[in-house]
């Protein structure tokens, strides 16, 4: 190749070497910033990870209180349908001794504590005395029923008063039951949206790795196109350096045969010959 080719040439690969550092400069920076990209999805999905790691516990929890309020609400319906059962039953009973809760206790005791002190202060006859023996014994049971129909409509009172505190307990805690469902509705649906987040950035990661696989692989190939250019540019610059040298060689050459040829023209002139003249005809002479 002619001098000016192989400066072309250099010229060329000159351009070429400045367009492959471009690019793998271009290839650092977007590994950098993918890899920058990569290191903050990944940071997103730890937080995604603890987030979701919270929710599920609190979620947890919550199930397991709820489910500890429905067994108790169980347990009120439960105690709810035997007081009611308690209730219709007394009132039942109570219904047949309905007229007795209206007299008066004190007055039919008066009765009684009046005939037994008259069988015990007078002397009366015997069929007097077990008449009043069985009137003390009638008044006694009609007592004993009085007694029983009170005692009954305050078992009535207390199992009413039951029942309302159970009613106010089972509304208590179905509003508990009904406000923990909304909550572990919304945490599952909090739970599912950051799991399809959690899902969209790990996809957005494989990507980013995928990315960084290819510009790696690229940077590779144009490090390598770079080294193969530069060997050339090497090549090529060591042959115009050989080739520009041979041309001062060969002009060094021609100097010297042309003042070779001065000093043969002084000998066949039969001119003096000077120290420099003879440095060139014995080939000494360097300029």
């Amino acid at each position: 190749m002619s001098e000016d080719e192989l400066i072309n040439s250099l010229d060329s690969l000159r351009e070429e070497l400045k367009r492959l550092r471009e690019k793998r400069n271009s290839l650092v920076q977007k590994i950098r910033e993918l890899k920058r990209s990569k290191s903050e999805c990944i940071e997103l999905l730890k937080s995604y990870n603890n987030e979701l790691q919270r929710l599920r516990e609190g979620l947890r929890k919550l199930l397991e209180e709820r489910k500890r309020l429905v067994d108790k609400r169980r347990d009120v319906i439960n105690e709810l349908r035997n007081c009611r059962e308690s209730l219709l039953r007394t009132k039942e009973v109570l219904n047949g001794l309905n007229d007795f809760s209206k007299m008066d206790v004190d007055k039919i005791r008066a009765k009684i504590n009046a005939l037994e002190w008259r069988i015990m202060t007078e002397s009366l006859p015997l069929s007097e005395e077990n008449k009043l023996i069985k009137e003390i014994g009638r008044l006694e049971r009609l007592l004993n029923r009085i007694l029983e129909a009170r005692k009954l409509g305050s078992e009535v009172q207390e199992l009413k008063a039951k029942l309302a505190a159970l009613n106010l307990d089972l509304r208590d805690l179905n509003a508990k039951i009904d406000g923990l469902s909304d909550n572990i509705l919304k945490i599952r649906a909090e739970i599912s949206r950051l799991a399809n987040d959690k899902l969209e950035i790990r996809r957005k990661v494989d990507n980013l790795r995928d990315d960084i696989q290819k510009a790696v692989q690229e940077l590779i190939t144009v490090s390598s196109r770079i080294a193969d250019v530069r060997s050339k540019y090497e090549a090529v610059k060591s042959k115009l350096r050989e080739v520009r040298m041979s041309k001062i060689k060969e002009e060094e050459e021609r100097l010297v045969n042309e003042k070779k040829r001065k000093v043969d023209e002084k000998i066949k002139r039969g001119e003096r010959l000077s120290i420099d003249d003879l440095k060139i005809l014995y080939g000494e002479y360097h300029e």
